[in-house]
Order: C-alpha cells, then structure tokens, then sequence
C-alpha cells in the first residue's frame, strides 16, 4: 500500500504562522492536500494562501465558520472526487512525525482486523507536556472512540455510514461518528507505532504548597456551550449501547462545572453557557449559535 492512495485533509480556523509548518510536515508524506479554512481572517487567509502556493497545496475557503464537521466533509467530499483511496484527518496544531502516514498505513496491513477496521488513529502525546493523553478502549482492546486529528480512514467507509453530523457544529463530532461506526460492527484501531503530538486545550493546572491538585481545560464560555449540548446529543442515541462511555462523559460536565467554580476566570458565562447547553441538549436545539 503507497502513501500516494492518500490525502491529508486539514480544517483551518484563525491559524496562526507555526501551523503553516504542520502543514508543510504533512504535505511531505501524503499525495494531496486540502486545507478547508473556517472563515479566518484575511490576514491569516493571505497566510494561507502563501503557503498553499509554497507547499502545493488545495486550499478551499469557507468564508465563515461551518464547523468542524462541515469542514471535514468538505474536505473528504473533495479527495473522494479526486479518486483518493484514504484520507488523513488533521487539527492545524497537530504536528506530525517523520513517517507517520507509512507506519499507520502497515499498521493497517497487518492488523488481524483490518476488514472491519473504518478508522486508525495514533497514540497521542500532550504536546506541552510530553505525556501520553488518556484513552478510551473496548472489552476487545479496541478504542471505544477517537479523536479526529491524526486518524487515518478510507474514503469507502463514507459511502457505508455517511459523513459527519454537522449539527454538532463543533465538539463531539469525532465522538459520535466513532459510536456510530461501532454499532455497525467496525472497529477503531489505535497504531502504538505512530505518534502524534496534539494540544487539546488551553488547559490550567491547579496546585497548593507545591502540589498539583487538579486541572482544569480552561475553554471559552461559547465552547462549553457546544460541549455540552453535543454531550447530550450523543448521550440521547447511544445511551442505551454505549452507556459505559456517554454516561460518565455527561458527569464529567458537573465535575468540570466544579473546576470552573474553583479555578478558572469568568465564571458566570462559562457556568451559564453550559446549562443553556445542556438545555438546548434536551431539546434537540443543533446546530451553530449566531450569538456565540
């Protein structure tokens, strides 16, 4: 199997310069290149446009934000016309390794499992502190879910289960398709060969007298509000399957409602954005907030 069968797909949002060299260490292992941008500014859009020359890339502008979701299918839709075998699914401050695409590619050809395998992805290191992040497995030693940024998947599998649930907007939507994948009797592969490095938040760690005590991801009051929305949105269709996964995660938010209280800045409209959420969860209201 050639690294020449697949296409990166990146989705942009306010980049800033350091992510014009993840994308040129990405343009490096893979055929093609999209980078679907979500509405940036014209500034970093010019930025965008330089490097899309620089490295030979596609870049697709979006001129608003559609969502994460949106953007990855747009991104998929376009390698798929283009008659690539797989994409590569990427966040702009995932920095990949030397070889990454090639030992996720054999990770696949040899795996006991790979016919019903819809999705691999690599194991994740905190880029700011050099740790591995906490992953989810199945009875089986699957994943249960993974992240989007790093996966690996083929283009096929799209045409079988659909695209992603661009009512989410943004948060989740990696999450529900992994659910969604596994109810169908595929699998979710983690290759312990390949490491990506992944900032997942702007995360906030609490001591005392030189302890650390907890810490907190720190997101903006308009983020919590997706999080927790879509935390609902999941929890109403796969708790009945999945409710090991979907039931701690919504009690994750009252733990995190907790951190907010005690650690982090504007509490009000984080705490407040989060039960709008939860609200709006309940009753099916999807979709992308004009006022946040």
């Amino acid at each position: 199997m050639s690294d020449r069968n697949v296409c990166g797909v990146v989705v942009t949002f306010r980049p800033r310069p350091e992510h014009m060299l993840n994308l040129a260490k990405l343009r490096t292992q893979v055929e093609g290149l999209v980078v679907v941008d979500n509405g940036s500014t014209e500034g970093q859009l010019v930025m965008l446009r330089e490097a899309s020359r620089e490295y030979s890339f596609t870049l697709i502008d979006n001129q608003e934000n559609l969502g994460i979701a949106a953007g990855l299918n747009i991104g998929v839709r376009w390698a798929q016309a283009k008659g690539y075998t797989w994409v590569a699914l990427f966040d702009q401050d995932s920095t990949v390794p030397p070889s990454f695409i090639k030992t996720m590619l054999h990770a696949y050809e040899i795996s006991p499992r790979r016919e019903k395998v819809a999705l691999f992805v690599p194991r994740y290191i905190d880029s700011r502190l050099g740790t591995p992040l906490p992953a989810a497995y199945a009875a089986d030693g699957s994943l249960q879910v993974a992240m989007t940024s790093g996966s690996l998947m083929p283009i096929s599998i799209f045409r079988h289960q659909g695209w992603f649930e661009e009512s989410l907007f943004i948060d989740g939507v990696d999450y529900e398709y992994c659910l969604r994948l596994r109810s169908n009797g595929y699998s979710i592969e983690e290759c312990t060969e390949a490491v990506l490095l992944h900032a997942p938040a702007e995360f906030k760690v609490c001591s005392w007298l030189g302890c650390r005590l907890f810490s907190t991801s720190n997101y903006k009051a308009g983020r919590r509000y997706y999080r927790d929305r879509n935390k609902v949105w999941i929890l109403r269709r796969y708790w009945a399957k999945y409710p090991e996964f979907v039931l701690p995660s919504l009690f994750n938010s009252f733990k995190d409602a907790l951190k907010i209280i005690l650690a982090e800045s504007n509490k009000g409209a984080k705490i407040s954005y989060m039960g709008l959420g939860l609200f709006d969860g309940f009753l099916g209201r999807m979709g992308k907030r004009v006022d946040l």
